[in-house]
């Protein structure tokens, strides 16, 4: 037995040299929350997750120390199954807005299977599965940018591929279907052979306008099409893009429960979910919905977070892209992580260290903490 003695959290908020937005949000600044475990004997379990504003990460941390971390002194750490549904209980209880409280469970989650790999020795991809050491890497990228023009989203493209990604996960949907398809024909060709380019709406259009966008770039070799229509009818409208267009879907990242990613697949909505394991309560989520997507001839992505997601992607045979964020848009990633595995060739090199195989810049940390 491992018991939980103390659970730190801290809040860490990063401002961005500018806003890296998309088709319907702002991404001014870097939020994450640090989580660390300790238990009466044993290593130290620890975490980072959290992609998203400062106000919803600010109340999942308010979920995490002043609801989560009390319930959670005595439990044994070693029983991760257990403590995450008495986690998930929280969600039964209170009639708030859940993605605060799931997002928290997320942080405990995964710094306890941290733990895990530490005390197995082994790097957590490998105690999930192994099935590959080294992983293709993508950028999330071409965030509107109000003085670009086409060519300056084709040379982001030639960035990526400089530092030795494999290509792009490009976003459109919040522009015209023409100005769209221009500006990811530009990325495209920009890229070069063999590169990589996924497009991602976000919600942002109408199943019309998707529809008119998938046709002015059907020629195009794209990896697939995420979130092409907005939220409200989004099972339906996916169905049909898939139908009508031909077109890989994806989506997966809005969805903070199995279920939700279930229906995504019996509906035929996706032929590729990227479930965010920090958006939808941790590891054991997504290593659940990874096996049920298996059974259905469904791929599994993971929406950023790349310290988490590399280790899942590389876990299961499903598996695709680890993605990552220009280093301007994620100082953590880029410059907090230490120890990260290389990146070459397009390919992200595994940690061999145990549990997520990295340790954080403890200054960064203390310098951008929110008190």
């Amino acid at each position: 037995m491992h018991k939980i003695m103390r659970i730190e959290a801290t809040h860490i908020c990063i401002k961005l040299p500018r806003d890296f937005g998309g088709s319907i949000y702002s991404v001014p600044e870097k939020n994450a929350i640090v989580t660390r475990v300790y238990t009466d004997h044993g290593p130290v379990g620890e975490g980072i997750n959290g992609e998203g504003s400062r106000a919803i990460i600010a109340a999942s941390y308010d979920v995490l120390t002043r609801e989560l971390i009390p319930m959670l002194i005595g439990e044994d750490a070693s029983n991760i199954e257990a403590v995450w549904q008495k986690m998930w209980g929280l969600t039964h209880t209170s009639n708030r807005d859940r993605r605060p409280e799931v997002r928290a469970i997320a942080c405990i989650d995964s710094a306890l299977w941290d733990m895990k790999g530490k005390q197995a020795n082994m790097p957590l991809y490998k105690l999930w599965g192994g099935a590959k050491d080294a992983i293709p890497i993508i950028a999330i990228g071409g965030q509107y940018h109000p003085d670009y023009r086409t060519a300056d989203y084709g040379r982001e493209m030639e960035f990526y591929r400089g530092i030795g990604l494999a290509g792009c996960k490009f976003k459109v949907g919040g522009r015209s279907p023409e100005e769209d398809a221009e500006r990811t024909r530009a990325a495209l060709a920009a890229g070069g052979n063999g590169f990589v380019l996924c497009v991602d709406a976000n919600r942002g259009w109408p199943l019309r306008t998707a529809l008119d966008y998938a046709r002015l770039v059907r020629d195009l070799p794209l990896r697939w099409f995420e979130e092409p229509c907005h939220w409200d009818d989004d099972k339906r409208d996916m169905a049909q893009m898939r139908m009508l267009t031909g077109m890989p879907i994806a989506a997966g990242q809005s969805e903070s429960t199995v279920q939700g990613c279930r229906d995504l697949i019996r509906e035929g909505a996706i032929d590729i979910c990227n479930l965010d394991a920090s958006w939808g309560g941790g590891p054991t989520v997504w290593l659940r919905v990874a096996k049920m997507a298996q059974a259905f001839g469904v791929e599994m992505a993971h929406h950023g977070e790349p310290v988490v997601g590399s280790h899942l992607i590389a876990s299961v045979s499903n598996g695709t892209y680890m993605e990552t964020h220009h280093p301007e848009r994620d100082p953590v990633f880029h410059k907090m992580v230490q120890g990260r595995g290389k990146i070459s060739g397009g390919l992200y090199h595994m940690p061999q260290k145990p549990g997520w195989g990295i340790e954080l810049d403890e200054d960064m940390i203390a310098k951008y903490r929110v008190t």
